[in-house]
């Protein structure tokens, strides 16, 4: 199998352990479960950074965010950068993307710009750096919401980001527009949009922000859109090689999973997190900023900010979660059955994962942004390969590593400047992962909010900006992450052995891409 196939199936907002084959013994997922019977799931693989945008431009393009200049959410990635699909396209694969793509901004609100540093006067536009340098305008704008929403007929130019064959969805739960709207439209038949909060059935609960119960049914809903997509797409007889990205918006928040699925887990029975009792917000080792971000979500619930959440609402969140991971893993069963009909089951590579994680509990606290505790960073890996054994991998993993595994096992090299490595190679050992976030600059008033995180022989170590505070955990002896060791004068020695990790992997992972073209 020189030139296989791949179907890469991708989840939003999943943390590893909201799934069966990762211990979790409520959450019913048997397809994905039958994946990591047959292939190797990696135990320990980790984002690059915690959020949606940043991390899908580096599982893309086998980047940090620093480098290829996704940061955080807001700026796109580059429409000069190169991607694995780019890499597969360009060597004759059929490339297919249907679902969330998030290489683009999806807010049509725009953000404030810097200005220019120093006193004097104010520099003319075309010298001033910060403003040149913007990936804006009408080529970036292809994943507007908003613009979806005015004009479902439109369309995007091809290729997008390598993918050839594109089917958009850009939102999250039943708040879903792109290339789903018009599908959705047509199958509606003159019926009323069943979409949002404002279109919830009456018997929606009240009260627990980020739910509601959907209006639209199970076969009209996001995820069954992008596995008919997956499944239509699997039907061409081509006999070119092929890859594949479904890529679903669920399980991310807001938590509506359509029809039987929205009451599939009874909350009563969920437990909650071993940490739910240590709350972030009782944490007097923290920044301001940090414990700021929280506040902000305190403040706007229904929005994209952790919050706090108490006990009753927190398992119906989580039951909820699982309702949507199942439907998931139902449409998951459904594409693996296109695939063995089309008879290409033999000459493909299936991988399952996940962008980031979710709170979903963990010291009181739901979503994203803020600490990196182990419920966020830590996402599902799963790659069957039918020339592979099944196995467990123990190997420490990065996001930046999947593009650089792909590429290799598609007998290809990778591009120069690509950061990651393969994590099938015989010989490959641990490395530290590093996790670059931007934080979020509007909960401080000199916007210095980023961190960074450093995993590494089984600790955590997080470094805050502008903060002589910071997070140094022993996940072995305290996996619910409850006892921070940061000032602890007997743990001085292993916090100095992560800061001279951190040091000596921001220098490995510094940019390449930029040649020199002369020695002088």
């Amino acid at each position: 199998m020189s030139r296989p196939n791949f179907l890469v199936i991708m989840t939003d907002q999943q943390r590893a352990d909201h799934l069966g084959c990762y211990g979790n013994s409520i959450v019913r997922t048997p397809h994905v479960d039958g994946l990591a019977a047959r292939g190797t799931r990696f135990e320990r693989f980790y984002v690059a950074n915690p959020i949606c945008q940043p991390n899908r431009a580096a599982l893309a393009t086998g980047q940090m965010t620093s480098v290829n200049g996704c940061r955080q959410n807001g700026i796109p990635l580059g429409l000069d950068a190169t991607t694995y699909a780019d890499v597969l396209r360009a060597v004759g694969y059929r490339t297919g993307l249907v679902g969330k793509a998030h290489f683009q901004n999806v807010s049509p609100v725009p953000a404030r710009m810097p200005e220019a540093r120093g006193h004097g006067d104010p520099l003319p536009e075309p010298v001033d750096l910060a403003r040149r340098s913007q990936r804006r305008g009408p080529d970036y704008g292809h994943e507007i919401r908003a613009h979806w929403v005015e004009d479902p007929d439109r369309d995007v130019p091809r290729p997008y980001y390598g993918f050839d064959h594109l089917r958009l969805c850009i939102g999250h739960g039943d708040q879903v527009e792109g290339h789903y709207s018009r599908w959705l439209t047509q199958r509606l038949g003159g019926a009323p949009d069943p979409r949002g909060r404002a279109a919830a059935l009456p018997a929606s609960p009240r009260d627990v922000p980020q739910v509601w119960r959907t209006a639209v049914p199970e076969d009209l809903y996001p995820t069954a859109y992008v596995g008919e997509e997956a499944c239509a797409f699997l039907r061409d007889r081509s006999d070119d090689p092929f890859l594949l990205v479904a890529s679903f918006p669920d399980p991310h928040h807001p938590f509506t999973p359509p029809g039987r699925y929205f009451d599939m887990y009874d909350p009563d029975e969920i437990p909650l997190p071993e940490s739910f009792a240590h709350p972030t917000r009782d944490r007097t080792d923290l920044p301001r900023h940090i414990r700021r971000v929280y506040e902000i979500g305190a403040e706007k619930p229904d929005a994209y900010w952790p919050f706090h959440s108490d006990a009753e609402a927190t398992r119906r969140m989580i039951a909820l979660n699982y309702g949507a991971i199942s439907l998931i893993d139902e449409w998951v069963g459904r594409i693996l059955r296109a695939l063995e009909d089309s008879g290409k089951a033999g000459s493909t590579i299936v991988v399952f994962m996940s962008d980031h994680g979710d709170y979903m509990g963990d010291h009181g606290t739901v979503l994203k942004h803020g600490l990196h505790t182990h419920g966020l960073i830590r996402v599902p890996l799963i790659w069957v390969d039918p020339d592979r054994k099944p196995a467990v991998s123990r190997l420490q993993g990065s996001a930046i590593d999947f593009a650089p595994t792909l590429l290799q096992r598609a007998g290809l090299k990778c591009p120069i400047g690509m950061q990651g490595r393969d994590l099938l190679a015989g010989d490959a050992v641990d490395l530290p992962v590093l996790i670059e976030d931007a934080g979020l600059a509007f909960a401080s008033d000199d916007g210095r909010t980023a961190s960074r995180t450093l995993v590494h022989e089984g600790w955590r170590m997080s470094v805050f900006e502008g903060s002589d505070l910071g997070e140094l955990h022993d996940l072995e002896a305290d996996p619910h992450e409850l006892s921070n060791l940061w000032a602890d004068p007997a743990h001085a020695e292993r916090k100095a052995v992560m800061m001279q990790h951190l040091a000596h992997r921001m220098i490995a992972l510094r940019d390449t891409g930029l040649l020199s073209t002369h020695q002088a």
